[in-house]
């Protein structure tokens, strides 16, 4: 009995030795979408939409926040990767935009350009990421 006593003890401890690491954990990218968004991390991320007018520049940390200035303003929030897509949920958006956004982008590397449509009108979207700040 007390070797099932000393295996359960066990697991109670690697379960909440585990738990306790969640949100540390949890401030920086996982494995796989620090990877993927390597190239973006101390790059800048050109948006454009041409129909708008509106064009902003994007800072992605590691730490997923980002910063953006542009059309808009200045504007900060958090990242996230979902179902392939970057989102970006800015930090108290206006009542008349959406939250968030989630675009295309996720693997692209240094020097790549690509499109998408904005989730919310349809418009083109145009992306570049370039090196530096």
């Amino acid at each position: 009995m007390n070797r099932l006593v000393a295996r359960f003890c066990a697991g109670l401890m690697a379960t909440a030795l585990t738990c306790g690491a969640g949100p540390v954990a949890s401030q920086a990218a996982a494995p796989d979408e620090a990877a993927q968004m390597h190239d973006f991390f101390g790059a800048t991320l050109e948006i454009d939409v041409p129909n708008g007018p509106w064009s902003a520049k994007r800072y992605y940390a590691p730490d997923h926040t980002y910063r953006e200035t542009g059309d808009g303003g200045d504007v900060h929030g958090t990242w996230s990767v979902e179902d392939g897509k970057i989102c970006a949920a800015q930090a108290n958006a206006p009542a008349d935009r959406p939250a968030r956004y989630c675009n295309v982008g996720l693997g692209k590397k240094l020097g790549e350009k690509w499109q998408d449509a904005d989730p919310v009108t349809g418009n083109l979207v145009l992306f570049s990421l370039k090196a530096g700040r």
